[in-house]
């Protein structure tokens, strides 16, 4: 069963379920009238295009306007993910699996809207993590449902182009118009998207001046990038910030980057003998013949040779983004920001393990115990890990801490959690503790409990009464965050500690 078919298995089950899809669920936006799907006080609008299908001539150009329709658009279904190859963090199913998957034809949101009030509601978008190359909103993870209800809002999700098809910047490439040059076009996707919500959010009841950012990861750091972006300026007034730093790169390192996939491509097609040959060939070969060739490819294609180029580089391309990682933010928002006890243990398993990517899969969705040393080669490799990761997550917590400053100095209220609940069964808890995106399934109350995933391991029925506790405490904070700024207006007391220069932090545990 594919992600998709996942998808839409789930919408048809909430039809059966009491869903309703009549008039009353039906919205007019400027493409034309939307129904959804209606359950537990909340309509949800799926698979609403934001921008045109990026194909064709689209691809690696920034996002058009979408086409309107004439007919009711039903918007009962999840759109495709965006073309990408599939891993175990954002995999459910062996369709999916160590394989490319998904569609150029992605640019779709997700809306999940409770019942109309006279008031409008505070509006979340939701930027999924994946490193730049992976995820998708369909995820069973990141439903709005239970959100939107709770938080009393209106929450959103979006796909944007991932990989080589949402970064890429290459002489051959170039229109002399600077968005289309910029190679940054997640980037612009994710700002298209924010300017549809800025457009078509009141019709499903939200407010178009309080629109949160929330990102997790990859996410995380779209945002950072978002708040450096002048095309972006209006269009958010908070963020939630997970687990995810400032990252941009020079347009110089984004073509090195970006010669990876293109030197894989021409050895897979026999064109170069070896990736030392991509510099000749680059000089010798005429632009548009270059740039033919690109867009020969099929998405399976570029997505197989992406594998093992690395994440993805956001550029300061001097128009998308204009200042690097160090600059001043142009759109420096109120923020809370969220970090794990142990980011960096399950991003370096693959780094260390001598299992490849399907031994890891099928040890991940066992249900025979393991041990640490099922892991590794021996207590060689083990300890390496170990070590590493200390070394790695006392670096990432650390460049989180040098990032904020960016908020505070122009004077923001920014606020911080770190998440260090360990609860997690043997030998889990010991290599990944509180691992990078535990806190996600708090936030939105999705924890799966006993599907094969990457998190299933994680959740045992003799906790749910704390998961759900602390899912409470988070989705709290949230809702006074979203509304007011302040993540302490429905707690009982002043939990939640302003970030200052005593770098104080919220611990949930």
């Amino acid at each position: 069963m594919t992600l998709l078919s996942l998808s839409i298995m789930t919408a048809v089950a909430d039809e059966k379920n009491g869903a309703s899809t009549q008039a009353n669920n039906t919205v007019r936006i400027e493409q034309g009238q939307a129904s959804g799907i209606s359950y537990d006080e909340v309509t949800a609008f799926l698979g609403i295009p934001y921008a045109k299908p990026p194909v064709g001539e689209l691809r690696w150009r920034a996002p058009q306007d979408p086409e309107p329709w004439d007919s009711l658009h039903h918007a009962n279904a999840f759109g495709d993910a965006c073309a990408q190859f599939g891993n175990f963090y954002t995999s459910n199913d062996a369709a999916s699996f160590d394989r490319p998957y998904g569609s150029e034809d992605c640019l779709h949101l997700n809306v999940w809207a409770p019942k109309r009030s006279a008031m409008p509601r505070p509006v979340i978008v939701f930027i999924h993590g994946g490193s730049g190359v992976h995820g998708a909103t369909l995820l069973p993870l990141y439903n709005g449902q239970r959100l939107a209800k709770e938080l009393n809002a209106v929450f959103v999700s979006i796909n944007y182009r991932l990989g080589f098809f949402g970064n890429l910047s290459l002489a051959a490439l170039q229109t002399g118009d600077p968005a289309h040059d910029s190679g940054n076009f997640a980037l612009l996707d994710q700002i298209k998207a924010l300017e549809w919500v800025q457009k078509n959010i009141p019709s499903f009841g939200g407010d178009a001046s309080n629109v949160t950012v929330m990102g997790h990861s990859a996410g995380c750091t779209s945002i950072w990038s978002l708040m450096r972006s002048p095309l972006a300026s209006g269009k958010f007034h908070k963020s939630i910030c997970l687990s995810g730093l400032p990252q941009e790169s020079s347009k110089e390192e984004l073509a090195e980057t970006n010669n990876k996939l293109l030197a894989n491509l021409l050895v897979a097609d026999g064109i170069i003998a070896s990736k030392d040959e991509l510099k000749n060939y680059l000089n010798t070969t005429n632009p548009t013949q270059l740039k033919n060739y690109l867009y020969s490819k099929s998405a399976i294609d570029i997505s197989s040779a992406s594998q093992g180029t690395g994440g993805i580089a956001i550029a300061v391309d001097g128009h998308v983004i204009t200042v690097g990682k160090s600059g001043p933010l142009v759109n420096a928002v109120p923020t809370l920001i969220g970090t794990t006890q142990n980011e960096a243990p399950l991003l370096l398993l693959k780094k260390f393990s001598q299992k490849n990517y399907s031994a890891i899969w099928e040890m991940i969705h066992t249900d025979k115990p393991l041990k640490q040393s099922d892991f590794f080669g021996g207590l060689s490799d083990l300890w390496k890990f170990k070590v590493s990761a200390w070394v790695t997550n006392k670096m990432l917590l650390s460049m989180v801490q040098d990032a904020v400053p960016l908020l505070t100095q122009q004077s923001v209220p920014v606020y911080q959690y770190k998440f260090n609940w360990q609860k997690t069964p043997e030998p889990w808890r010991a290599l990944f503790g509180a691992y990078h995106g535990i806190d996600v399934p708090f936030i939105f109350g999705n924890f799966g409990l006993g599907t094969k995933n990457f998190t299933h391991f994680t959740w045992r029925v003799s906790e749910e009464a704390e998961r759900e506790n602390i899912h409470t405490e988070l989705r709290k904070a949230i809702q006074g965050f979203i509304e007011t700024t302040d993540p302490n207006k429905y707690t009982a007391n002043a939990e939640w500690p302003l970030w200052n220069e005593t770098k104080q932090v919220k611990i949930i545990q």
